[in-house]
């Protein structure tokens, strides 16, 4: 009987640290938006020159819209890696579907406990007053952010109904950077389906269903198609060539070409498109120019063109056009998948998850604390001049500079301390309360479990198992 073939030793560590970087990001985006909302554009006005950090490629980390996509990408290869293994290389197919059905049973509560944790918090600090400087600061983002001071009771009813509305539609007011766990967890259910479809195929017409999939995301101009659909399914493309013995040992024969040239290309492509500013693209000759290549207008109508298709959106399309041009880069590239395995970047991945619940509340309690004050004074609310005249309403402003630098560094610090706590206690009891759940529905692996014995008719009535040759057959 011929043998398995040998597991690719490839290395996946990479995965983590491209995690463990997007997760940095987001928190990045986060402080632009609250603290220098004009990062986002080309310049600070029309035809001014940019600052260091809103020229081309230097513009990326902190203009945002990457970190999400990223993480749909990281979700469609993950969830696939394993169960490919399993059926192509471990030439086990029913191992392959069992580790299927037991991701796609875990992946709920994995997601969902955490967020409801999270969620809870922030609505405590709510009850407790602690977003009342988030909620007058003239940071236009940071006051969407922060939740509306409430009655506890109503604040009670809000808590119930967004634990809710969270999975139902995006829709957290005490944490809105949970508007993505909804399309993440419908997004690997999509992935868990197109594998158990395609787990017999051979593999060209695996590798054709995939790329249809993502053709499909990327013809389609709906909301967000191009941030998680496309996303899933080149992840799931990836998972399957990196387990491809000729297609990676044709990347190792090459190894220079693409490490070198292939690579770099791509980078410096996919990094002008996806440098693409938020608003105010006219304030800059570059990305004016680059607006007209990729909206192509014609007597101030944009018609589109085969990057950003009519009717898509330009800012989602081309930071999807980014990641794709990065993950790539980083496939083909033995060398930025070593640098992305950095133990560092590692420890970052694995707190990733835990950042992102985490940071926001954070940085609209106590970052906001810093940079505007605790108390939220002095506060004069909007009314009426005493000539009749409608009194606009003036905002809390930055106390200096030099506050919102200290923001900053007691912020990310905090961050990862409040991360590296979360993974240590609630992460660890959510994974507990997931495996307690996950062995009461499933059978066990090495053999029948007494509960499925039990309901064929196969124990007795002290519990114990009968031989096989006492057992008798269960009523019709």
């Amino acid at each position: 009987m011929a043998s398995a073939p040998k597991a690719n030793p490839r290395n996946i560590k990479w995965v983590e640290g491209l995690r463990g970087i997007t997760s940095a990001l987001v928190i990045t985006t986060h402080i632009a938006r609250a603290l220098d909302f004009a990062l986002f554009f080309p310049s600070d006005k029309p035809d001014e020159p940019p600052r260091l950090l809103q020229y081309p490629y230097l513009r990326i980390p902190y203009q945002g819209r990457i970190g999400v996509p990223i993480f749909a990408f990281l979700t469609g290869f993950v969830c696939a890696y394993k169960p490919l293994k399993q059926a192509y290389q471990q030439n086990n197919q029913s191992a392959a579907l069992k580790t299927i059905a037991r991701s796609a049973f875990r992946r709920p509560p994995r997601l969902m406990l955490p967020a409801i944790i999270a969620t809870f918090i922030s609505f405590v600090l709510s009850c407790l007053g602690a977003y009342k400087a988030a909620n007058r600061c003239d940071s236009f983002w940071v006051r969407f952010d922060a939740p509306d001071p409430l009655p506890f009771r109503q604040n009670v009813q809000m808590f119930f109904r967004t634990s809710l509305t969270t999975w139902t539609n995006t829709e957290n007011i005490f944490d809105r950077h949970q508007w993505a766990m909804r399309p993440l967890l419908i997004g690997a259910f999509q992935v868990y389906i197109a594998l158990a479809a395609t787990i017999g195929m051979r593999f060209r017409y695996r590798i054709l269903v995939h790329v249809m999939l993502l053709s499909y995301w990327l013809m389609n101009t709906g909301h967000l198609t191009e941030t998680f659909g496309a996303m899933l399914a080149l992840g799931t493309l990836l998972a399957e060539l990196a387990q491809h013995r000729p297609t990676q040992n044709f990347i190792t024969s090459h190894q220079r070409l693409f490490t070198f040239i292939i690579a770099p290309i791509l980078l410096l492509v996919g990094g002008y498109v996806g440098s693409y500013p938020q608003e105010h693209e006219e304030y800059a000759p570059w990305s004016r120019n680059l607006h007209k290549f990729l909206m192509n207008p014609v007597e101030d109508v944009n018609t589109g063109s085969f990057l950003v298709p009519k009717g898509s959106s330009v800012h989602r399309r081309t930071s999807a056009f980014f990641i794709m041009c990065t993950a790539i880069s980083i496939f083909v590239s033995p060398v930025l998948q070593k640098l992305l395995s950095h133990r560092l970047l590692i420890w970052l991945g694995h707190h990733s998850f835990a950042v992102y619940l985490t940071h926001g509340t954070i940085l609209r309690t106590v970052g906001m604390w810093i940079v505007y004050g605790i108390s939220g004074e002095p506060w004069v609310p909007a009314g009426k001049n005493p000539d009749g005249t409608n009194k606009p309403q003036q905002f809390l402003h930055a106390k200096s500079r030099s506050h919102k630098m200290a923001a900053i560094l007691i912020f990310t610090i905090l961050t990862y301390i409040a991360a590296w706590a979360w993974m240590k206690w609630v992460d660890t009891a959510c994974a507990r309360a997931t495996q307690w759940l996950e062995k009461k529905v499933f059978e066990e692996e090495d053999g029948e479990s007494k509960a499925s014995l039990l309901e064929k008719g196969y124990v007795n009535g002290n519990g114990s198992v009968p031989a096989p040759s006492e057992r008798t057959q269960p009523p019709p």
